[in-house]
């Protein structure tokens, strides 16, 4: 997926709508539109990645972080 049709790109961006729950430099945190279960949270990076791999360290280790 590119950067032009992302739809997390799209929300950070401001251009879709999204819940937002939590925010910080690294990640942020939305409600699903399409739960699987009631209360089910999204966290994505900021840092546009077509999977894990492309992630510095730090960004994919902020769940770490959140969890505490």
């Amino acid at each position: 997926m590119s950067i032009d049709n992302c739809i997390f790109c799209d929300i950070l961006a401001g251009r879709a709508e999204a819940s937002k729950v939590y925010e910080d430099d690294i990640c942020l945190a939305f409600m699903d539109i399409q739960p699987v279960n009631p209360g089910h949270v999204l966290v994505i990076p900021k840092l546009h990645a077509t999977d894990l791999n492309d992630l510095p360290l730090k960004t994919g280790g902020q769940w770490l972080f959140l969890r505490s």
